[in-house]
């Protein structure tokens, strides 16, 4: 059904939808990549109104969800008199309001199929008040909508120990994802934590070539670090260099296999990269790649060597 207002609403909705990401994520994260309806992606908006008891005749309740589609659109549908029965009447979550309507063919199914998890919800409304004069109640659902969203891929980040592209320290994504306090915590060295602060500072600024010419200098002294804790330290020899180091992390006990010395070549070679091409414009990926190697260094080789000291 035609809404009056559509266009107004999407664009309200939309509005605080984006409000919403950059609460989370901070001013000057701009990686959207992950919320459906970010940067040029576009959704469809179902609002359908269904039969609930009230203790008032002038508020309803709704469910609202979105899909992906090749433009923005809003559709309400009103299903209160096909739902005004028991067997509704006993269900009580969205998901279950949903295959009702697709059992039923209320709503048809490719419609249903295609629901973003995220987006589903529900949403009370006054009846005879026009949508567009309801925009904040129906803004609700775009932070809902995004809280939903980053909290499903926080917890698949958990599930999978994976390492998100490295925000800036003031974002709640910061602190959900990277638990760096942890790690300088455990690694107690006051020069290392000096040199990790210098690479928060340059990422923060944007200093792309400083920040991964630092990174690279604290893969290397996490590296010694680990050496250390297994007294191992020796091997190294007189001014280390990157080939030094792999050379010792692939004898006892740490013992790289030719798949693990690859990796971290390549991670020595990204660093070279921005070194022998002094050209201060390093893009924020090598950035990402360098801190997702060191955080690969710090659980798989140097946390194993401090619990063997112990």
């Amino acid at each position: 059904m035609t809404v009056e207002g559509s266009q107004q609403i999407i664009d309200t909705l939309k509005k605080n939808y984006l409000d919403e990401i950059k609460y989370i994520m901070g001013d000057l994260n701009t990686d959207y990549s992950r919320f459906s309806w970010a940067e040029s992606r576009h959704i469809a908006i179902y609002l359908i109104r269904a039969y609930r008891k009230s203790m008032s005749e002038s508020i309803t309740t709704s469910v609202m969800f979105a899909h992906s589609s090749d433009q923005d659109t809003f559709t309400f549908i009103d299903l209160e008199a096909q739902t005004h029965n028991f067997e509704f009447e006993q269900l009580y979550s969205t998901k279950q309001f949903l295959q009702y309507f697709a059992n039923k063919n209320l709503v048809e199914k490719s419609i249903i199929s295609k629901t973003i998890p995220s987006s589903l919800s529900f949403t009370v409304l006054f009846r005879n008040s026009p949508l567009v004069n309801q925009l904040d109640d129906l803004s609700k659902w775009s932070k809902e909508f995004v809280d939903h969203e980053y909290n499903y891929f926080q917890t698949e980040l958990i599930k999978n120990n994976k390492i998100e592209s490295f925000p800036l320290t003031q974002t709640q994504l910061f602190v959900d994802n990277y638990h760096f306090d942890e790690m300088l915590t455990s690694i107690n060295d006051n020069q290392f934590t000096d040199e990790f602060n210098q690479c928060l500072f340059a990422y923060q600024n944007q200093k792309w070539f400083l920040c991964a010419a630092a990174l690279g200098s604290c893969l290397e002294h996490l590296m010694l670090l680990t050496l250390i804790s297994y007294h191992k330290e020796g091997q190294l020899g007189r001014n280390p260099t990157a080939k030094d180091y792999l050379k010792a992390f692939t004898r006892e006990p740490i013992s790289l296999d030719s798949r693990q010395q690859t990796f971290i070549d390549t991670l020595f070679r990204l660093r070279n990269s921005v070194d022998h091409h002094n050209s201060g414009i390093t893009s924020k990926r090598i950035c990402d790649m360098l801190l997702d190697g060191l955080n690969v260094v710090y659980n798989e080789y140097f946390l194993p060597s401090i619990k063997g000291a112990q």
